[in-house]
């Protein structure tokens, strides 16, 4: 199944793959990011639920033209008016008419997938740039004062880990000796991502974060990541 938004002269389709149930729903907005798409199809085969990927360029950013100009943004950095400043600002240039255009798309979106009223998120996401992982969220690092904790396994990838918004699917993760960073709800940079969007509603949200081609790494995170889900009581 497909929806269509229109950005500027741009489509952008979101594309539903769903098996036995709709719940839980999981999400994808980079268009680059195709290992965590797989790793979420083949789960839903055996868990079922909902998958909703961006489709656009195959890129991560999308762009677009508007009265002659081109604009471009990450589509996980327009879900607050800051947020959509901000990636407008670095990634092409800012205009009032190109940030109504983007906010109408992240509206749509929500709306048409209702996605305010869902239980839990689950995002899936791939590293691939070789910089960002868990350990950027430790003490001291880059992104630290966006946690309120981080647990590095020395068992794992760094660049494989969940990133979520609940301290009792922290305490889950670490347990079973996961990579796992819990966002600080409180002091979290706005940025306009879905991560802080969803925790101001209330949401619980897991991002499951892999290597870009680790496949299997990231099925077994999705896998544990249903498993948890029906632990807590989710399903």
């Amino acid at each position: 199944m497909k929806v269509d938004f229109r950005i500027g002269d741009t489509n952008v389709s979101a594309v539903t793959h769903q098996k036995l149930c709709n719940t839980p729903t999981m999400i994808n907005v980079h268009d680059d990011e195709n290992t965590s798409v797989e790793a979420g199809k083949i789960n839903l085969n055996q868990y079922g639920g909902r998958l909703i990927e961006l489709v656009h360029s195959g890129e991560r950013l999308v762009t677009f033209k508007l009265d002659g100009k081109q604009y471009s943004f990450d589509p996980n950095r327009v879900f607050s008016d800051v947020g959509i400043v901000a990636t407008l600002k670095k990634h092409s240039s800012y205009s009032e008419a190109a940030h109504k255009e983007i906010k109408s798309f992240a509206t749509a979106y929500l709306k048409h997938f209702t996605l305010d009223k869902e239980p839990v998120i689950i995002a899936l996401h791939n590293t691939v740039d070789g910089t960002f992982s868990v350990e950027s969220f430790v003490p001291g690092a880059s992104l630290a004062s966006d946690a309120a904790a981080a647990y590095a396994s020395p068992n794992r990838n760094k660049f494989d880990f969940f990133y979520v918004t609940d301290k009792k699917f922290y305490d889950y993760l670490k347990a079973r000796d996961f990579n796992v960073v819990l966002q600080d709800n409180d002091r979290v940079t706005e940025d306009g991502s879905l991560s802080v969007y969803f925790s101001r509603k209330g949401i619980p949200y897991i991002n499951i974060e892999a290597e870009i081609h680790n496949l299997n790494n990231q099925i077994e995170m999705v896998k544990v990541t249903h498993e948890m889900l029906k632990d807590l009581g989710y399903k």
